[in-house]
This record gives structure tokens, sequence and C-alpha cells, in this order.
């Protein structure tokens, strides 16, 4: 069974662009499917909002954008129990030398496309018309309420835990358009861990909802609520430090080649001893159009806003900061899985002291799914 999945999933390998995964096994209940996408960008890659070097000057580069292989397998078992695993790698590691060193082609490249690591693994049940009961590393159900839909740095400034090291997560099926979830999101086990600064996770919840409703083919509407709480101890006790409140609200809306989706959620931050709470808002928007349906042309254009003000405390008001990204793209499909694109990004940010900084990211991109 082994050398048959091995040789399988090699002719997988070899032909892609049929499908976003591959079945290269299906016998006696059990399935293993293979996918995943190669994404690069190129270009004015830009530097994250809370990056110290953010606003400053670059170079063009290219940059590995979330490539990844996936492998997915199930069994069937009896009265419709089903057991699942799933595992997904990136390539975002530091890759390194027996002694520790780097090993990077160009010293100081700062290269994203380094070694492989493992970015979910997860097993767990499937219940039939009920749902699955998921264990291990993996996304959170909070990670399909916002729903961007664009390309390098959408949905960036995201509010809700979105991913787990280590969670319980329950995912319910569709109930005529209606579903949800939880997850149970585990720390750090050792009681008397300490760490040389900062906070340690503790433990999390999470909770989502999602209603889907098709007036006719092509003409929907989708509703998501999604819930996170985060608690942080300190680094150099067992007692809670911190503690995050994040709600978000969404939908997404489609006539025919239109597609549109807002969002709006709030952040709170409770820190113990501060004297006022942490308080932030988040906004959504985002609109694309599909001018295959017009023009006959493969091609999607997006617009996406994001938007997040934080008052900031420390024992005392500081006044508040503002975050905005607008992005601007047009991709052309030369298949299903081969899709390249162009894209505009403009990132603004206002710290809580009045100083103003900003970014222009700016390249071409390239996703080939397998």
């Amino acid at each position: 069974m082994k050398k048959t999945v091995i040789a399988l999933a090699i002719a997988a390998f070899a032909a892609t662009g049929a499908a976003n995964a591959a079945t290269v096994y299906n016998q006696d209940g059990t399935k293993v499917e293979l996918g995943g996408s190669a994404r690069i960008f190129l270009g004015k890659v830009g530097h994250d909002f809370d990056n110290a070097n953010f606003g400053k000057s670059q170079r063009g580069d290219l940059k590995d954008d979330g490539s990844r292989i996936k492998v997915n397998a199930s069994h069937t078992l009896d009265n419709g129990l089903s057991a699942f695993v799933g595992y997904e790698t990136r390539f975002n590691g530091t890759q390194t030398n027996a002694k520790g060193k780097s090993i990077q082609k160009q010293s100081g490249s700062d290269t994203s496309f380094g070694g492989i690591t493992t970015n979910k693994l997860f097993v767990g049940f499937g219940f039939e018309n009920v749902g699955k009961l998921s264990f291990g590393r993996q996304a959170t159900t909070a990670d399909d309420v916002l729903g961007d839909g664009l390309y390098y740095r959408s949905g960036d400034n995201n509010i809700l835990t979105t991913s787990a090291d280590k969670s319980i997560k329950f995912r319910s099926a569709d109930f005529e358009g209606f579903s949800f979830g939880a997850d149970y999101l585990f720390g750090n086990a050792d009681k008397d861990a300490t760490v040389a600064k900062g906070k340690i996770y503790k433990n999390g919840t999470g909770v989502a909802a999602f209603y889907n409703y098709d007036f006719e083919k092509n003409h929907n509407i989708e509703f998501a609520a999604g819930y996170t709480f985060d608690q942080y101890l300190n680094s150099n006790s067992s007692a809670t430090l911190q503690k995050n409140h994040n709600w978000l609200l969404s939908s997404h809306y489609r006539l025919d080649a239109f597609r549109f989706a807002v969002a709006y959620g709030q952040r709170t931050e409770k820190v113990t001893g501060a004297t006022s709470n942490t308080r932030g808002k988040y906004i959504f928007l985002e609109s694309k159009y599909d001018l295959a349906d017009v023009a006959g042309i493969p091609s999607t254009l997006g617009l996406q806003w994001e938007r997040y003000n934080e008052k900031d405390y420390n024992g005392q008001d500081k006044g508040k900061s503002i975050a905005n990204q607008y992005i601007a793209m047009a991709d052309y499909k030369l298949s299903k899985n081969v899709v390249p694109y162009v894209q505009y990004t403009r990132a603004t940010e206002k710290d809580n002291l009045g100083q103003r900084t900003s970014e222009n990211v700016y390249g071409a991109g390239l996703r080939v799914h397998f």
C-alpha cells in the first residue's frame, strides 16, 4: 500500500493543473488527497504595520507568499463515522546547518524561500450530518469569518485569532444554510514557565456562526459572526497579565459578476494593573468584478480597504493610533489553477503621538495550484 501511495503521489505532482487536490489513493474505505499551491510576489513587498522598518525605503524583492503543500486522508468507519488527518507545510522557516548557522546562498539576503515548516497537523473524527471534531495545529473556526478574497497582504489586519498551535475544534455540518463552530486553544502547560521578557500564552476560546442563502444561481448572500478570547500570563509569574476579547461580523453578497463584502468588529485588551482598557475598531470593505461574464475576459478586478484604529493606554490615555490599507488588483486566469496578477497597495499609519507613516507596495504575483 505504501509503495502504491508514493507512486500515485509522484504521478499527481507530474500532472498538475487538473484540480486543486488530486486523489492519490482510494481503496478499502481509505482516501488520500494531495494538493497545494506555489505563491510568489515580485516587486516592492513592503513591511508589516508592527515592523520597525515600516515606511522605510526598500529595493525590489521576490517573496514567497504562503506557498504550501497539503495532504488530507480519511478512513470510513461504521454508522456514519469517519476518521481523518490533515497536514500542511509552508516554506518560510529559516534553514540552518548542523551548527545552527544560516545556510542562505547569499549572505543576508533575507529570503522568504526558507526551510519547510509545519503549518497544520491535525487528526479528528467526522460524524455524518453532524460535523467534525479535530485536534492539533490548525486554523480556528474564526478563520472563515472575514472571508477576504484578494492576494498579497489581503485581510492583514483581521482582529480575530485565526490559527492555533494546539487546539480542539468542532465545526458543524450545514443545516439549511446554517452552521457553527467552536474552538479551545491550549497554551503553555507549565505553571512555572518564564521567559526573559514579554508574555506567555495561557489559553483561548472561540465561537463562530455562519448562514448563507441562495436567491437563485449566482445570486446569494452570506452572513458570519465570530468571537475569540485569549489569555496571556505574566512572563515571570503564573498570574494572568492580559485578556483579549475580539468580535467580528461580516456579510458577503454576490450578484452574477459582482461581489461585495463588508465587516465590522471590535477588540478589547484588558491588562492587569492598567487604569483603562485598550479598545480597537476594525472596518473591512471589498468588491470584486468578474469580467468573464461581461466581456469574455478571464479576469477579475478587485478593491479592498481595511481600517483599524486603537486607543492605547499604559496607565494613562496616550491618544489614538490608526492604520489603513488600500488594495487594488487585477488578475488573469490562464486556467483555473494558474493565475498571474498585478497589485498596488497603499498602507498608512498614524501612531498615538500623531506621527504619520506610509508605504506603497506594488508588483506582480503568480499562483499555481495543484
